[in-house]
């Protein structure tokens, strides 16, 4: 019995010395796990700041005027290096590799490494190479032999330098657009926040670059180009513009730019319409549509007006063979005043960067009769674009660039060629949009007509909201969105407005609804994203007649909205992208009187996958 007591006195002994022992290691990697945790946090703080110290020293070459100066572009891009390579020296070491493979930490470890190796490769690589084309081309001489003429050669030598730049920097806007979503609050502030400059650069730099590409060829570099020249207004609206006010020509050969005469609408009105029965049966009601000039920017896609604006002239006193087709709106005439300098009507009044649209969508309507405001707005249309590529300097080209691309994303500017060999440097660039048609790159269209007969696009807000609530398994993403229409005119306005802006009192065709002077009524046009879909629409306010349609060979939604002084309406509904969509669910929308869309997007929900 006594060596059985001391046998298990010993087999105690022995279990306690395992468990003080197993006690220590625990105690000992406790820590060695707690240094290590704030040895972590230190060094991700210090990440954090130089990565936002890195991000803020390039946050302001998303203006071109940034890239203009060398002095400040090499010195942001100076001190981004140096905060960059900090940042990357820390994240290389070995307990962030280690972390990266940590639970839920991981992700967001594997966040903060990746923003890093972009930021690195951003500042160390892509920006200096730009840096180094742009000085180039400020460095060059734009004056031609001939008076006013441009020398294209230095903008044709510097498009290999744009287009390697923007490769690389699309690429770093897709790598970081592609990491995990971080979980911890400050991580995902600092990550959200290098997101949106990085993808400001990228967007920046990939209009200047497209307009470097296609401004040589849009200014004649293989031979003389006649450009049909469009001037229309978005204070009455169609899908893709507004009413159709004049048409004239542009010759341009090899740098030589001449602008020809505008015409008034009314010259082309009796010409007839060439529109389809499917057209035609959309914009049917309650305004039938003519579908003559003026209403041609009902359709969409541009690369269909074109078309049918060529026809018109083509039936005009003025016919001759068309190259392609150049649109502006008073968005576009207003950005080229700003860059050209103002402009003074004979009646003294100064438009300048600020004014000239509201000039031309709103002030005409009160202060001129009709036949003046046709003059004045040709008039400016005209001076606008003989000014806009004489006394042509590298600052005042680069500006053009990318304030050119802008518009045609918003829809201000469109610049489409017949030429086949030539497409991809206009409506292949970006320069012509139609209703959505890319998979990868997903649209939410939403367009307006103004069915009154008024000039009441002026007083319509619009606003929306994107918010991504869904990444699928197929690889499609589902957005809610909500979009609202507000008529903003006020009692004051509406007593002291002319009849040819609040448009005439009068029914609507088939209906016993009387259209009130005053009163917006919006023929609306919704289109799913390419490959895509729309569900559960639903609607708020006066919104009538909804139904699906075909038209241009793509299916869409269209309703009615009625909206008197001070009415809103609001639609939501739910929007799933292709399984090839690559980048984040935009709206393309019908082009207000400024340059705010209105919309703002929340991707927080998950990250596409890449």
């Amino acid at each position: 019995m006594a060596r059985h007591m001391h046998g298990a006195r010993r087999r105690s002994h022995a279990v306690r010395n395992v468990v003080l022992a197993v006690l220590g290691v625990l105690v000992v990697f406790g820590a060695v796990g707690g240094f290590c945790a704030w040895r972590f946090y230190r060094q991700a703080m210090d990440v954090r700041d130089h990565e936002l110290a890195a991000v803020e020293a390039v946050s302001g070459l998303q203006d071109i005027s940034q890239l203009r100066d060398a002095d400040t572009m090499n010195a942001a891009i100076g001190q981004a290096q140096t905060h960059a390579s900090a940042a990357k020296e820390i994240t290389d070491g070995t307990l962030w590799q280690v972390a990266s493979y940590v639970p839920v930490l991981g992700d967001d470890v594997t966040a903060v490494r990746g923003m890093v190796d972009v930021v690195d490769g951003l500042v160390g690589e892509t920006l200096p190479s730009l840096a180094g084309t742009v000085q180039t081309l400020m460095n060059s001489g734009l004056s031609g032999e001939g008076e006013g003429q441009l020398n294209l050669q230095p903008i044709v030598d510097a498009q290999s330098g744009f287009a390697q730049a923007n490769e690389l920097v699309q690429q770093q806007a897709d790598t970081i657009n592609a990491l995990p979503q971080p979980h911890i609050g400050m991580v995902r502030s600092a990550y959200e926040q290098g997101k949106e400059q990085i993808n400001k650069v990228a967007d920046m730099l990939d209009q200047v670059s497209g307009m470097v590409q296609a401004m040589p060829k849009l200014l004649g570099q293989d031979g003389p180009r006649t450009y049909l020249l469009v001037a229309q207004t978005t204070s009455e609206q169609r899908s893709g513009g507004g009413l159709v006010g004049s048409l004239g020509t542009m010759q341009v050969d090899n740098g030589t730019i001449s602008v020809g005469e505008f015409h008034s609408n009314t010259e082309f009105i009796p010409l007839g319409e060439s529109a389809t029965a499917e057209e035609h049966d959309v914009f049917s009601s309650p305004l039938r549509f003519s579908m003559d000039v003026r209403d041609l920017f009902a359709a969409p896609d541009f690369s269909r007006v074109a078309e049918m604006l060529n026809t018109v002239w083509q039936r005009s006193q003025y016919a001759c063979d068309i190259d392609g087709v150049i649109a502006i709106d008073p968005v576009f005439i207003q950005e080229m005043v700003r860059i050209n300098g103002d402009i003074t009507l004979d009646n003294g009044s100064v438009l300048t960067g600020d004014n000239t649209a509201e000039f031309m969508l709103n002030t005409i309507y009160k202060e001129f009769a009709p036949a003046y405001q046709d003059a004045y707005f040709e008039y400016v249309a005209s001076a606008v674009m003989d000014g806009a590529f004489s006394n042509m300097t590298m600052d005042k080209m680069m500006q053009i660039a990318q304030t050119m691309g802008s518009l045609a994303e918003s829809r201000h500017f469109y610049a489409y060629t017949f030429h086949e060999d030539e497409a991809e440097y206009f409506q292949g660039a970006g320069f012509a949009k139609n209703a959505p048609e890319s998979e990868e790159e997903p649209e939410v269209g939403i367009y307006l007509n103004e069915q009154h007969g008024s000039k009441m696009g002026w007083y319509l807000q619009r606003g929306g909201t994107v918010t991504r609530t869904s990444c699928n398994d197929d690889g499609s993403q589902t957005y809610h969105v909500t979009y609202t229409i507000t008529n903003t005119m006020t009692s004051e306005e509406l007593w002291s407005a002319t009849e040819y802006i609040l448009g005439p009192e009068q029914a609507s065709v088939g209906s016993d609804y009387v259209m009130e002077p005053g009163t917006s009524v919006q023929r609306m046009l919704f289109y799913a994203p390419a490959g895509g879909s729309i569900s559960n629409f639903q609607s708020t306010g006066d919104v009538r007649d909804q139904s699906e349609k075909t038209m241009d060979g793509k299916s869409l939604l269209t309703n009615v909205a009625y909206l008197e002084p001070g009415a809103t309406v609001t639609f939501d509904f739910d929007v799933t992208t292709s399984a090839n969509a690559q980048n984040d669910l935009k709206v393309d929308q019908t082009p207000a009187g400024w340059l705010d869309t209105g919309i703002t997007y929340n991707t927080d929900a998950c990250a596409i996958a890449q």
